[in-house]
């Protein structure tokens, strides 16, 4: 199972502590969660959906989106292992928190000698710093690789993009940045950012301070990473621990890969600012699907014991994460070959089933000529996509990323995305082909696609969690999928959130 949609690539060791005591066996007071109430939430799930679409010129986009969140949070709550034994206090500030997060970064604004500037503006100004570090792993590249480092230069057509961009062009900053984070790490200034926000967390909605200082990590870290910060824990996790770990390891991204899908096209707002609000979203929507029945061993702590580097200084830091990340673009470059193959494959051979179907004398007037997964996708995932306040005449094209990310990874989804995107002139930067969706759709899509919620993932958290606590395997491999679809659900909510604010 590949591991190339996972994690920031350096590797750390927890510092060695005595083994906590086991946990309280789970005993739940409450009974499980009655077939009416799943049946009663999917209902309302269906006529909110339903009455936004029928309403949708009355309503709005932002509308749309507005029923979008009750919509996907209704989801998660139909599908909860114990609704009767949710805290409550858990799920309003981490609703709080998201929003507050929302508002500060889509709508604040400061005031500062005179002059208004928005946090919107800030981000948009970090852009440059993004921009920076990819132009810097662009120096490198072009020592090593030379013109094929600019495909512009080679390009007899302005606009056309060569077979070669990806490789030259989107690998080379996941070596610069898992060096750069790497010696961050050293340093323990990732730690220390990871502490301030697990203390407000854990204080604010009351969950233990090992799984709240994971899900933090997950802003930095991948999701097999993040977990070594409270290595020692993992084996006497409670199940809901374990789970809200996991999920929200499929609702983040690591900070390596931030800079590698803003160099895709995503928008650098709409990157940075899912990937803090999936912090308190992941973690509520777990406790929302799974509640905890059970003791945490750092119940209303954030006192989990930070690793440390055991790099010997930043030189050697640099070094390692140099060569973990030439390990996970090398991977990703291998994932998307086969993966891109196995697409293909697949469209062939549905593209295969109408003309068979008609030799043997079956006519299938309304089968679409040019079925593909991308179609297919497409139609299965559009509801979805309407909810995030999608335009009615994209959500097609959402729907059918959306359902690339989830079957196949967001790198995957991005490439295609980019496909969509306005195309300028190299030379001369003038607007060569329009986009094929709208800025607002490009943004809500870079929200919902910003996170490792794909079927791969389920593999790969198996195996690098299995690691730290093999005899947790089989709670690992039941909880999977369902941490995946909490994963994938925070990734829309984010989005439907983000639509209730973009214009």
């Amino acid at each position: 199972m590949t591991r190339a949609n996972t994690d920031h690539p350096h590797r750390t060791h927890c510092m060695e502590t005595d083994p906590p005591p086991p946990a309280a066996p789970e005993i739940s007071v409450h009974p499980h969660t009655p077939l009416a109430w799943r049946a009663g939430i999917g209902a309302v799930v269906v006529a909110l959906g339903l009455a936004a679409y029928f309403l949708r010129d009355a309503i709005g986009l932002r509308g749309q989106a507005f029923v979008g969140v009750f919509c996907f949070f209704g989801l998660v709550a139909m599908f909860s292992t114990n609704l009767r034994a949710v805290n409550w206090r858990t799920i309003g500030w981490g609703v709080a928190l998201q929003i507050i997060l929302a508002v500060l970064v889509l709508k604040a604004q400061v005031t500062i000698g005179g002059t208004v500037y928005s946090v919107v503006s800030v981000l948009n100004a970090a852009k440059v710093v993004v921009v920076s570090f990819i132009d810097f792993s662009d120096k490198g590249a072009e020592f090593v690789f030379g013109n094929l480092a600019h495909p512009g230069d080679l390009a007899l057509n302005p606009g056309k993009e060569f077979l070669f961009i990806f490789a030259f062009k989107a690998l080379p900053p996941i070596l610069f940045v898992s060096a750069f984070f790497t010696v961050l790490y050293h340093y323990g200034v990732l730690q220390r950012i990871v502490r301030v926000m697990a203390k407000v967390m854990v204080h604010l909605m009351g969950t233990s301070g090992a799984e709240t200082l994971s899900v933090s990590a997950n802003v930095f870290m991948g999701q097999t990473e993040a977990p070594l910060i409270v290595k020692p824990y993992v084996p006497r996790m409670t199940n809901s621990e374990l789970f809200a770990m996991m999920a929200s390891g499929m609702a983040h991204i690591s900070g390596g890969m931030m800079v590698v899908y803003i160099n895709y096209g995503a928008d650098p707002v709409a990157v940075l600012t899912t990937c803090i609000m999936a912090c308190p979203c992941s973690l509520y929507l777990s406790k929302l699907f799974m509640p905890e029945l059970g003791q945490p061993e750092t119940g209303g702590s954030a006192q989990a014991p930070l690793p440390k580097s055991n790099h010997a200084n930043g030189i050697d830091a640099a070094a390692a994460g140099t060569g973990d990340g030439l390990r996970l673009a090398l991977n990703v470059a291998a994932m998307l070959i086969v993966f891109i193959a196995f697409v293909a494959m697949f469209d062939a051979l549905l593209g295969l089933i109408k003309p068979a179907l008609g030799y043997v004398g079956l006519a299938l007037g309304g089968w679409a000529d040019d079925l593909s997964l991308k179609k297919i996708f497409g139609w299965m995932f559009s509801p979805v996509a309407f909810l995030m306040g999608v335009e009615l005449n994209d959500v097609s094209k959402v729907g059918s990323l959306l359902g690339s990310k989830l079957a196949i990874n967001e790198h995957y989804a991005y490439l295609q995305m980019k496909k969509l995107l306005p195309v300028f002139d190299p030379k001369t930067h003038e607007l060569v082909r329009a986009g094929l969706m709208s800025p607002r759709s490009f943004a809500l899509t870079a929200f919902a696609l910003t996170g490792f919620a794909n079927f791969a993932s389920v593999g790969i958290q198996l195996g690098g969690i299995g690691a730290m606590a093999p005899d947790r395997r089989p709670d690992l491999a039941r909880l999977g999928l369902k941490a995946l679809f909490v994963g994938f659900s925070a990734t829309l909510l984010n989005a439907a959130i983000a639509g209730v604010f973009l214009k």
